[in-house]
């Protein structure tokens, strides 16, 4: 009997990063409020133009330098007149756009209810990603923006409705969702550290915003600057400083592309009547690999911890491990380490908080007989 393939789908938008079959990468910049809605405004000060003003800097500097980037905006007006764009709006703009990742542009303000007064004193960059208890959420939102795509015994496409009745669909949307949660952490890690670079870094924070849960794409949320303090106001409005914070932007955007641009071929499901379906990935690019100190299960997509990279091999021990057990594999001349090894994505999530705690910056890689996959 014809085996029959299934791919995964999400309307027109991937969950994976990079460039297929030519398709630029696509960054959707989200310039906060706008139209009726000016956001915060202090001293004649709109938010909503500082954060076009910064959106379309950030716009300029990826596409004037970078060909195979294209920028989709949610609004490109500065009027103030114009009708309020909603969430709603935005999201239709950013799935319609077919977008590798979404970037939200915001302007802060510190206000002290008890005092009635702002708090000028407060002042800095910080870079949001969706709560943890948002990934349901999140995963909901994939569940009803996908579809699944079968080959026919003719060879024809079919598409149809997710079926969460079918298990191996189910476990296909536990990876993606575990890939965006990752990667958007990772997007923002890029971002704020090059922010962080020429302003206060405030760090990565988790909230509940409708903009980073309600796109299947790595999202994250960017607050600019405190509109209530007098001198980053001043420096959010002026040309310089309205540069440099796109500039930061726009080298964290770069920074995530350069290390996660990958193939966008889908997960693949292949199954026969003859035998339990089995879960495995389409062919997709892979980093080159030295042998690790510690083997892959063969044949199993595995989840590990990339907690350090080095430009030379570091010996069992090593006290920058941190008494950490750690394996490695080879992207051109780095070598990248990692720690703990399984294919229960939760198993891996359950380390977070040891892991974090002796590498912040650690992220969750998947990889697949030694080698990392690119989706």
């Amino acid at each position: 009997m014809k085996k029959t393939l299934f791919i995964i789908t999400l309307l027109a938008v991937s969950v994976l990063t990079g460039n297929a079959g030519g398709k630029n990468f696509t960054v959707v910049l989200d310039p906060g409020h706008g139209g009726s809605d000016p956001g915060a405004v202090r001293a004649g000060v709109y938010e909503s133009e500082i954060n076009l003003a910064i959106a379309l800097l950030v716009g300029e500097m990826l596409t004037s330098n970078h060909k195979d980037i294209d920028v989709v905006y949610t609004r490109k007006d500065m009027e103030r007149t114009d009708k309020k764009l909603t969430s709603v709006d935005r999201m239709s703009i950013a799935n319609a756009a077919n977008g590798d990742i979404f970037v939200s542009i915001h302007t802060n303000s510190a206000y002290s209810e008890k005092t009635k007064k702002d708090v000028p004193s407060s002042y800095g960059v910080e870079v949001y990603i969706q709560t943890v208890e948002n990934s349901a959420r999140k995963k909901q939102t994939l569940l009803q923006k996908g579809s699944v795509i079968s080959i026919g015994e003719h060879d024809e496409e079919i598409s149809r409705k997710y079926d969460p009745s079918i298990a191996q669909f189910n476990a296909i949307y536990e990876i993606k969702q575990a890939q965006i949660l990752n990667l958007s952490n990772n997007l923002a890690k890029y971002i704020s550290t090059a922010m962080g670079m020429n302003r206060n870094n405030r760090g990565i924070l988790q909230k509940s915003l409708y903009v980073t849960w309600q796109t299947p794409t790595p999202s994250v949320l960017i607050e600019v600057g405190y509109i209530t303090n007098p001198e980053e106001r001043a420096f959010m409005t002026s040309e310089n400083g309205q540069k440099i914070l796109a500039q930061g932007i726009c080298n964290g955007i770069i920074a995530y592309k350069n290390d996660f641009d990958m193939s966008k071929a889908p997960l693949v499901v292949t199954s026969a009547p003859e035998q339990p379906q089995n879960i495995q990935s389409a062919e997709v690019n892979t980093v080159e690999k030295q042998e690790p100190e510690k083997a892959d299960k063969s044949g199993e997509i595995v989840f590990k911890w990339q907690v350090l990279t080095s430009s030379t091999p570091l010996n069992d021990g090593d006290y920058r491990f941190n008494g950490l057990e750690c394996s490695f594999y080879k992207q051109g001349n780095l070598y990248k380490y990692t720690y703990g090894e399984s294919t229960d994505y939760k198993e891996i999530d359950a380390m977070r908080t040891k892991v974090k705690k002796l590498f912040p910056d650690a992220f969750i890689i998947t990889m697949k007989d030694g080698k990392r996959l690119t989706n």
